[in-house]
Order: structure tokens, then C-alpha cells, then sequence
């Protein structure tokens, strides 16, 4: 497009040399050449306007989307912890529990604090004192299931199914099997609980099921 400033043209022109005529055939020619050439560019137009111009890469083709999608999906679930790693992991829960019956046999919560966060060891406090003021004097862990564990980075996941015996002031004795589903943290190479959680417990108090034993 022309700018609007542009001068106008001078009005002195030089005059205007006759052309030669053309013979009928060529002039013929060149109107079938020009006509087919429009045609070819109004087709090529109409093409691309109705294919809303080129194509972008969708979410299944783009490069990269889907590792990443797997990358996310997989750290997300975590791998099977390899067996060093499963037997610490192991250990570190079984230490757990067995800080517990310590803490309540011997009414010293300090004991739980090696293998667990503050925040997880807050929590272990608080639930010793629940047991202690529903009459609870002994609690026993008799067997443990292990069911899977994985480890994602300095993050880990274990479940197992945890069969306790708790025993209250009255003498009697009561038998519970309930599965845990520990989440653990790596610090300074050392694996620590920072969560426990009781997944069928908290449904069937959602569902108003019978409530769990202590």
C-alpha cells in the first residue's frame, strides 16, 4: 500500500509509442496462460483458508509431552525400592512400633523421636495420649505383613497390615489387624516417618461402620 504523502505524478508525460501489433493466436495464448495462472492462485487461497492454515503438533505428537506426562506419572507412584533400600525402610517402621510400646509401657514419649520428623513425632505423642486416657495400659505389636514399598527421590511409600494387642485397666485384651500405609522422608541419608496412615479405618468411619479398636 501507498503511503498518503506520496506526490502525485508529474502530468508532463512522455508521449506514448505506438505498440505493435500482435498477431491473434499469440494474444490467444497469453490470455489462456494468464487466466490458468489465476485460477492455480485463487485455488491455492481457497485451500489454505479452509484448512485454517498449518497444522500444530497435538498433545500426542508434540516432542517431549509424553515423557514428561510418564516422567510426572512415575514420580508421582514411585519405583520398587530396591532391597538395601526396602530392608532400611523396614526397619526404620519396625524401630517405629517399637518405640511406641516403649512410650507407653514406660510413659516416656522421647523415645519415638529418633526414627520420626517432629511433625510425625507430635502426632505419635498425642496418639499415646489418646490411648492412655481411653484406659489403655500395654499395647503389643504381634505381627507385621509387608505388603509394597517405593521410593521416589528422598520420598518413600510403604504399606503393611499391622496386627496389635492392646490391653486397658480393667484386665481385658483386645486384638486388632489394620493396614498402615507409612510415608517416609530421606534426611541427611537417614530415613525417617513423617506419616501414618489407616486407609480402611478412615473408610469405614466414613461409611459409619463399627469404629476401629485403639
Amino acid at each position: 500500500m501507498l503511503p498518503s504523502n506520496v506526490p502525485e505524478f508529474d502530468t508532463a508525460r512522455p508521449p506514448v509509442r505506438p505498440r505493435k501489433e500482435r498477431g491473434p493466436i499469440g494474444g490467444i495464448i497469453v490470455t489462456v496462460v494468464l487466466a490458468l495462472a489465476l485460477i492455480a492462485i485463487i485455488a491455492v487461497a481457497v485451500t489454505r483458508l479452509s484448512s485454517g492454515g498449518p497444522s500444530r503438533p497435538t498433545a500426542a505428537t508434540a516432542p517431549g509431552q509424553a515423557t514428561v506426562a510418564a516422567a510426572q506419572s512415575t514420580a508421582a507412584a514411585g519405583a520398587p525400592a530396591d532391597a538395601a533400600t526396602q530392608q532400611a525402610i523396614q526397619q526404620v517402621i519396625q524401630q517405629v512400633n517399637d518405640a511406641q510400646v516403649q512410650a507407653v509401657h514406660s510413659n516416656d514419649p522421647s523415645v519415638m523421636q529418633a526414627t520420626a520428623t517432629q511433625q510425625f513425632y507430635q502426632e505419635q505423642v498425642s496418639n499415646n495420649q489418646d490411648l492412655v486416657d481411653n484406659g489403655v495400659t500395654d499395647v503389643k505389636l504381634v505381627n507385621i505383613e509387608w505388603g509394597p514399598i517405593t521410593v521416589s527421590g528422598d520420598t518413600a511409600s510403604a504399606t503393611d497390615f499391622e496386627t496389635w494387642s492392646t490391653t486397658f485397666q480393667d484386665g481385658t485384651t483386645e486384638q486388632s489387624r489394620d493396614r498402615n500405609v507409612y510415608t517416609l522422608v530421606r534426611d541427611n541419608g537417614t530415613w525417617k516417618v513423617s506419616a501414618d496412615d489407616h486407609p480402611d479405618q478412615q473408610a469405614a468411619n466414613q461409611t459409619g461402620g463399627p469404629p476401629p479398636a485403639p
